[in-house]
């Protein structure tokens, strides 16, 4: 495994060359001598800044590819029919724009193809490729994201998956989107957790007739919480990946439901704040990641924003490949109180684990509103979702105090639905400098 990483990091370096930006970086040596850490730390608002220097295809140009990411009808066509394009949401940032050509998408498609586990492998001795089955994508289809822009592109390779692989936008209300999907029956529905967790509720509520025998998701944190509430509604297995528009199967997961990074494939370097090293097993402050899959746009030591630990044992599953465990993003710090009394730093991630472990609570969207003041909504509606916001407002009083915040006030509103980004994803922090700001309604 070291001597193939090794191997198409050097392909990657010297297709690196190619790049103006790294092209000075590299210089006069040789790609086979560079390690990885020669390689300097870059972030995704840089790169964009320079796009026109990132880049290995001098004819790639920002307003090109603005003009094709404008038009909704290509979607998950190629971009000068040999490339795919596609953006991130801006969640974390300013978007971004990563383009791939022919050799990465063929390498994400056999990832997912052949890392994602099978719970069922005999429904699949005749047929290995899962063609096939039905199954249903849930979520934005409104903008070119990696989710859907991937999902397109089979469509329109195949026949046979244009007939059974299905995108549905969530994007409407739960009669039309629960009409949708009992028209289809899929036997395997892929998406975000929290769109997940709204099916569950569906289902549960007899608002949604289905028998999936999957669940599929990805591009957002899964905890253990959600896991048994999606498992429980559908009575089946949810099946849990890690990728991001810079890569985007950057992890499967195993019987033992442990996230394998296709280490062959990509590389994460777990760092703390001066990007330096963490011990394995120890939760980075953020994660450097170097896609070895992509020549056209090098993503070398790329700050991904994610926290992550790289387990030092060897999974009992039995695969080579290393164990991660995704904490959340990187920065995502709540600052709390008044300056005049002393303002205390917070973990979103701490916050979020509190609601769910203790309230039980895994339907939420937790918005700072004022530096003592903080918002907890849910979709949920009725006695049980009251209940469960009164046992969240007191835990979260409690760890706050116990933090040193004092005087806090959480206001606390079902039937609410969640903020979502373009992408559909739901941020289940969301602190002042996302934009939190605005007056706390009284409930």
């Amino acid at each position: 495994m070291a001597r193939l990483q090794r191997h198409r990091l050097t392909a990657l370096f010297a297709a690196a060359r190619h790049s103006p930006l790294y092209s000075r970086i590299i210089g006069s040596r040789e790609p086979s001598s560079l390690r990885l850490e020669d390689m300097p730390v870059v972030g995704k608002a840089h790169l964009m800044d320079n796009f026109k220097d990132w880049v290995c295809d001098p004819s790639l140009e920002l307003a090109e590819l603005h003009q094709f990411l404008a038009q909704p009808d290509l979607i998950g066509q190629p971009f000068r029919d040999q490339l795919f394009v596609w953006e991130s949401s801006g969640s974390s940032g300013a978007p971004g724009i990563f383009v791939q050509d022919a050799a990465a998408m063929t390498t994400y498609d056999t990832l997912e193809a052949v890392r994602r586990r099978i719970p069922n492998p005999l429904l699949r001795l005749f047929d290995p490729w899962g063609l096939g089955e039905r199954m249903a994508f849930v979520g934005a289809t409104n903008g070119h994201f990696a989710s859907i822009v991937s999902v397109e592109r089979l469509r329109r390779l195949s026949p046979i998956l244009e007939r059974t692989l299905h995108s549905v936008s969530f994007l409407q209300p739960m009669s039309k989107l629960a009409a949708e999907l009992e028209a289809i029956q899929p036997r395997v529905i892929a998406t975000y957790p929290s769109v997940a967790i709204l099916l569950a509720e569906a289902r549960a509520s007899e608002k949604l007739d289905i028998k999936p025998q999957e669940i599929w998701t990805g591009g957002e944190t899964l905890t253990k919480a959600m896991r048994a509430m999606i498992s429980q509604a559908f009575s089946c297995e949810v099946i849990n990946s890690y990728g991001a528009s810079e890569f985007m199967s950057l992890a499967s997961e195993c019987r033992h439901q442990k996230l394998h990074l296709n280490s062959d494939w990509a590389i994460l370097e777990p760092v703390d704040d001066q990007h330096q090293p963490v011990p394995p097993g120890q939760v980075g402050s953020t994660t450097l990641l170097t896609n070895l899959a992509n020549h056209i746009q090098p993503i070398i030591r790329y700050d991904l924003g994610d926290c992550i630990a790289i387990d030092p044992v060897p999974c009992s599953c039995g695969s080579k490949l290393p164990v991660i465990s995704v904490q959340g993003r990187s920065g995502d710090l709540l600052r709390l109180g008044e300056m005049k009394s002393g303002e205390s730093n917070v973990s979103a991630l701490a916050l979020s684990t509190v609601i769910e472990s203790i309230a039980e609570l895994s339907d939420f969207q937790l918005i700072q509103t004022a530096p003592n003041e903080l918002e907890l909504n849910t979709e949920l509606d009725g006695e049980w979702a009251n209940d469960a916001l009164l046992r969240a407002r007191h835990a979260l009083q409690s760890y706050l105090k116990d933090q040193g915040v004092h005087h806090m006030q959480i206001c606390c509103h079902a039937g609410q639905p969640s903020t979502r980004g373009r992408n559909g994803k739901v941020k289940r922090v969301i602190t002042l400098c996302d934009g939190g700001a605005k007056p706390a309604r009284r409930s």
